[in-house]
């Protein structure tokens, strides 16, 4: 994803009333690759294919552990 269209996703979430999120990211540098057009293809089909649904479920087993107090 780029940089300006998760800006615009968030001014759509703040518009849409959201006030919080749990957000992560990764940068090219983080897996010694340049910020090019490789990375930009490598990013979108991840963002396309990855499953994130352990990804999820990692986060409402924190939130249950962190908020059921």
């Amino acid at each position: 994803m780029t940089i300006d269209k998760a800006i615009e996703l968030l001014q759509a979430e703040k518009a849409a009333g959201g006030k919080n999120i749990i957000a992560a990211w990764w940068l090219a540098d983080q897996f010694q690759r340049a910020d090019d057009e490789e990375w930009a293809y490598a990013a979108e089909l991840i963002e396309r294919k990855m499953d994130w649904s352990a990804t999820h479920n990692d986060l409402q087993s924190m939130l249950d552990l962190y908020t059921s107090e």
